[in-house]
C-alpha cells in the first residue's frame, strides 16, 4: 500500500511575458473534481477578457486526470502542463495559465514551451508537500511527566493538534502511522507506563515541505 505521494504546499500566483502575451498562473491544492472544475470557474471570472484560460489538474483519489487547451492548437497547453504535474507526482492540484494574447503568434512549440514553463512556475513557486500516512494519538498523563514529554516532542515528525490541561493532560497528536509502535513504546518509558494512550482514526497528513525538482 502506498504510504506517501505529493501535494502543493501552498496556493501560487506567478506570471511571465512571453513575446507580448502575458501567462498568469494560478495554482491551488482540492481534493474533489467539482473543487478543480469551480477554481477554473473562479479563474474566468476573476479574468473575463483573457484570450484563453489552458488547464490540468489531477485527483488523488479516486484517480482523475484532466486537462483543456481551450482553443489554443491541439496538445500545446493542457498536456505540457499536466506533464508537468506528472513529473513532480504531485496530486490534488488543479493549475490554471490564463493568456492574453500579445499579437505575435508563438508557434505549436513556442506554445508548448511556455504552458510548460507557466506550469512549473507555478509548481515552484507553491513549494511541494509530502504527504504521509497517519494517525490521530490521545495521551493521558499526569503533571510529572510534562517536562519529559515536551522534549520528546521538540524536533519530532509529529503535529500537536490541542492540548487540554485538566486533572490530568491530555495531548491530541497526528504522528507518520509507520512510526505509532516507536511513538507507544518511547511514552511508555518516559512515564513508566502510566500515560494512557488511544490511537484514533486514520488520515493523510503533510509532515514535511520537500524540494520541487521543476526546472
Amino acid at each position: 500500500m502506498e504510504e506517501t505521494y505529493q501535494v502543493p504546499a501552498q496556493s501560487s500566483r506567478s506570471e511571465f511575458t512571453e513575446r507580448k502575451s502575458r501567462f498568469i498562473t494560478s495554482l491551488c491544492r482540492v481534493k474533489t473534481r467539482q473543487a478543480a472544475e469551480d477554481f477554473i470557474k473562479k479563474m474566468r471570472a476573476q479574468y473575463p477578457d483573457a484570450t484563453h484560460h489552458c488547464t490540468a489538474y489531477r485527483i488523488k483519489d479516486p484517480l482523475i486526470e484532466r486537462f483543456s487547451d481551450d482553443g489554443e492548437p491541439g496538445g500545446t497547453a493542457g498536456m505540457p502542463m499536466l506533464d508537468i504535474l506528472k513529473k513532480e507526482n504531485l496530486f490534488d492540484v488543479i493549475v490554471v495559465v490564463t493568456r492574453y494574447f500579445g499579437g505575435i503568434l508563438l508557434g505549436a512549440g513556442g506554445l508548448t514551451r511556455a504552458y510548460a514553463r507557466a506550469a512549473a512556475e507555478g509548481v515552484r513557486s507553491a513549494g511541494t508537500a509530502l504527504m504521509e500516512r497517519a494517525v490521530r494519538l490521545e495521551v493521558q498523563f499526569g503533571y510529572g511527566f510534562y517536562d519529559r514529554m515536551q522534549r520528546l516532542l521538540e524536533g519530532a515528525v509529529c503535529q500537536a493538534e490541542h492540548t487540554e490541561f485538566g486533572e490530568e493532560i491530555t495531548l491530541q497528536l497526528i504522528i507518520p502511522k509507520r512510526d505509532t509502535a516507536a511513538w507507544m513504546q518511547q511514552i511508555a518509558d518516559i512515564s513508566a507506563g502510566a500515560a494512557r494512550l488511544t490511537v484514533g482514526e486514520e488520515l493523510w497528513y503533510p509532515f514535511k515541505t520537500i524540494d520541487s525538482i521543476c526546472s
